[in-house]
């Protein structure tokens, strides 16, 4: 993704719904809370699914402008303040009910996930610290000098 295709998706799918967010929450209004806790929930799915499907659908190194536009219509469309919103359809028609016939094993697969992560970090920082300079000490400098 381009910096042309990164900064109006970043605009209209992140920067508008985060203040949305932000809103609702301080309106105290659970349902909108919800609807937007729905959006962001399909903004994470469709992003990891544009993350594998740009380089098929775009393989062009510039920014396919129509493609964009479908894009950001795409995420207006998830966000419009409508009872057939994109959030609500995809979540409620497609992801909610494969979440519940799966969570077990993404939860399963989840925490695998983390703990190779937590244990691959822990041997990362761990191997950082273990790597500290040897200091010659003045017994073994001398004993250097005189094999010399």
């Amino acid at each position: 993704m381009d910096l042309y295709t990164l900064i109006p998706r970043t605009l209209v799918g992140v920067a508008y719904p985060a203040f949305a967010s932000l809103k609702a929450v301080l309106s105290d209004s659970p349902e909108s809370s919800v609807a937007w806790l729905r959006y962001w929930v399909v903004l994470g799915v469709f992003s990891v699914v544009e993350l594998l499907l740009d380089p098929l659908v775009n393989p062009l190194t510039y920014s396919f402008p129509t493609y964009l536009v479908l894009k950001c219509l795409f995420l207006v469309w998830c966000m419009a303040p409508a009872e057939w919103n994109g959030s609500d359809i995809i979540f409620n028609q497609v992801l909610f009910p494969i979440f519940k016939e799966h969570h077990e094993q993404i939860e399963e697969q989840a925490e695998k996930a983390k703990l190779s992560f937590k244990e691959k970090f822990e041997i990362f920082f761990k191997k950082d610290k273990n790597e500290k300079p040897e200091k010659l000490e003045k017994s073994d400098k001398n004993d250097k000098v005189e094999k010399l």
